[in-house]
């Protein structure tokens, strides 16, 4: 590999260009430095979360193509991305897995990471479980590298517990009846990947509850509209088999 002329300075200046081109914040800019744990050692740029690596050996490529011969590239992720990856993992499974058996492990949630563009919470939902899930992990002790403990702890937990006690993001109407009336399979199917009760199911359950709480039977009539359409599209595919073809 031929020398390149001032090129710590020049691989530094495409690290910032690339950075304010992605509109990363500081913490999470793009660093170009030696990576003393490559063999031979060779510069490399690093960063945390943002675009991929795909993305950014493009877009590199369009600034100082001299400057990047042999240069490597290593995005690496915060526990939040990790915590990210993991609920939609879950959430996001084969519905034919069995539910008490689901789970992401650290190797998943990479290869999940590997393939988002943005690997940050797409709401503030999504953030709250997030930095719950990372907080939760804390009791774990691991070897494997960062998001291992915070896989382990949505594995073992499931994600119902994220949306539980002080400070958890609000339930709708259909989450809270899921909570409170789901058994068997429907429960094990939410508690593990937040995959709530159909309106249809809810609905029947607060109606067979003599006790049911002013709070759930409120949500249970909030449903009235989403189960009027689907009763009417239902009424719609029998009055089909009647007509005549």
């Amino acid at each position: 590999m031929a020398a390149v002329a001032r090129r710590a300075e020049r691989l530094r200046k495409v690290a910032w260009s690339l950075t304010e081109q992605y509109e990363l914040p500081l913490d999470r800019q793009i660093e170009a430095r030696i990576d003393d744990y490559a063999r031979p050692k060779r510069w490399t740029f690093f960063w945390w979360d943002g675009p991929t690596e795909t993305q950014v050996r493009r877009a590199a490529a369009k600034l100082d193509k001299d400057a990047l011969d042999g240069v490597g590239y290593q995005r690496e992720y915060s526990y939040i991305a990790y915590a990210v990856a993991a609920i939609r993992f879950l959430r996001e499974g084969d519905p034919g897995e069995d539910p008490f058996r689901a789970g992401v492990s650290v190797y998943d949630a990479r290869r999940l990471l590997d393939a988002l563009k943005n690997p940050g919470p797409s709401d503030e939902r999504e953030h709250a479980m997030a930095e719950r899930l990372v907080k939760a992990s804390e009791r774990h002790s691991s070897a494997f590298g960062d998001g291992d403990s915070i896989c382990r702890e949505a594995t073992e937990k499931g994600l119902s517990p994220l949306l539980r006690g002080e400070g958890a993001p609000p339930l709708s109407p259909i989450e809270m009846l899921t909570e409170r009336y789901a058994s068997g399979r429907a429960s094990a199917v939410w508690m593990r990947r937040l995959i709530p009760m159909t309106a249809l199911e809810a609905f029947a359950a607060v109606q067979a509850d003599a006790k049911a709480s002013p709070e759930h039977v409120a949500a249970a009539l909030s449903l009235l509209p989403e189960l009027h359409v689907a009763l009417d599209a239902a009424a719609a595919s029998l009055q089909a088999r009647l007509d005549p073809a």
